[in-house]
C-alpha cells in the first residue's frame, strides 16, 4: 500500500463531511477535472464516474464502506486492475489524523505499484495538506 497521513487541528467531523460532499472534492483534490454523480453526498454503496484533468477518459469509483466521521473506502477498476483506496479520519487530542493509501491489484501490480509509487504519494501529500488546510479554513470562520 502507498500510504501517507498528517495531523491537523480540524476536528474529525469537519474532515469528513469534506470528504464525503461531493461538491467540495475539487477545492481538496485539485486534480479532478469532473465528477459524474447521481448524489451530492457519498455513503456505502456510492457510485460515480471522475475524470482527472490528465486523462483522456473518466474512471468509476465504488464507494466500499462509510464510517461516521471517519472517512470511507472506496475502489477503481483499471482494465484487469482494482484500485484500492482509503480515506480515513482518526481523532486525536487536538483534531484529526488524515490517512489516505492506495493498493492495486492485478497484473504485475506489485512492479506497477513500485513504478507510479513516489507520483502517487506525492499527489496523497498534496491532498490531504489541501483537505486539512481547507476544514482548518472553514472551522477558523465557524
Amino acid at each position: 500500500m502507498i500510504e501517507s497521513d498528517l495531523e491537523t487541528t480540524a476536528e474529525p467531523r469537519m474532515v469528513h463531511e469534506l470528504l464525503v460532499d461531493v461538491a467540495s472534492w475539487r477545492l481538496w483534490s485539485p486534480h479532478i477535472a469532473s465528477v459524474d454523480s447521481s448524489a451530492d453526498r457519498i455513503e456505502t454503496g456510492w457510485a460515480g464516474r471522475t475524470r482527472a484533468f490528465f486523462a483522456p477518459m473518466s474512471t468509476s469509483m465504488v464507494v466500499d464502506e462509510v464510517f461516521p466521521d471517519g472517512g470511507y473506502d472506496w475502489h477503481s477498476t483499471l482494465g484487469p486492475w482494482k484500485l484500492r483506496y482509503r480515506n480515513r479520519v482518526d481523532p486525536t487530542p487536538t483534531g484529526s489524523l488524515i490517512r489516505f493509501s492506495a493498493g492495486l491489484d492485478g497484473p504485475l501490480s506489485s512492479v506497477l505499484q513500485l513504478v507510479v509509487s513516489p507520483l502517487s504519494a506525492y499527489g496523497q501529500r498534496r491532498r490531504i495538506r489541501r483537505l486539512a488546510h481547507l476544514a482548518e479554513t472553514i472551522e477558523r470562520r465557524l
